[in-house]
């Protein structure tokens, strides 16, 4: 590793345990993070805020925290409404400072998805299975109850956000949780 790169990672571990006493916890996890991150502390300690992870997402999933992000600025994050994770796992594979670590799609836990039955159309009657379509982990993450309803295995689910991307409803019904897994 060169220099430069551990003075940033020294630079940013120090800042990150010295503001870390500034912030409450509500405000910690609130970002959903790429396929492989640390939990949050060590994430922002140990992230180079490179933008490797985005230029190489094939769907434009992750984005870069601008300069309302506070101690997350300049680090990846995903809107699972604006774009999910396919689980490509490039992002892992172009992060040079281990802040997103190997892991296989099954064991991928980024936040968890949850169901507002009082918002899901399926949970309100009506005939809608597109988020238990579109998982990738078909009839594993998303099961239907009595063969209508969606209900998420907290088991399974890794967080990719398709479920939330794909949601009819407006705003979406099912939502992934960032920091339920850390």
């Amino acid at each position: 590793m060169e220099r430069g790169a551990k003075a940033a990672l020294f630079i940013g571990g120090v800042m990150t345990l010295l503001l870390s006493g500034f912030t409450d916890n509500k405000s910690k996890n609130t970002l959903l993070r790429p396929p492989g991150a640390l939990n949050e502390p060590e994430f922002l300690a140990i992230c180079l805020r490179c933008g490797k992870c985005a230029e190489v997402c094939p769907q434009r999933a992750i984005k870069i925290g601008q300069g309302n992000s506070g101690l997350a600025i300049g680090t990846p994050y995903l809107m699972p409404r604006e774009a999910a994770c396919d689980l490509c796992l490039n992002c892992i594979g172009v992060c040079s400072s281990g802040a997103l670590r190997s892991v296989e799609k099954a064991n991928v836990r980024m936040g968890l998805a949850e169901i507002d039955h009082d918002a899901c159309l399926a949970w309100l009657g009506d005939e809608c299975k597109i988020c238990y379509t579109s998982c990738p982990f078909y009839n594993q993450a998303i099961k239907l109850e009595n063969h209508k309803r969606p209900v998420v295995d907290k088991d399974v689910c890794v967080g990719c956000g398709v479920c939330e991307h794909v949601c009819i409803a407006e705003p979406a019904a099912i939502k992934v949780q960032a920091g339920k897994r850390q």
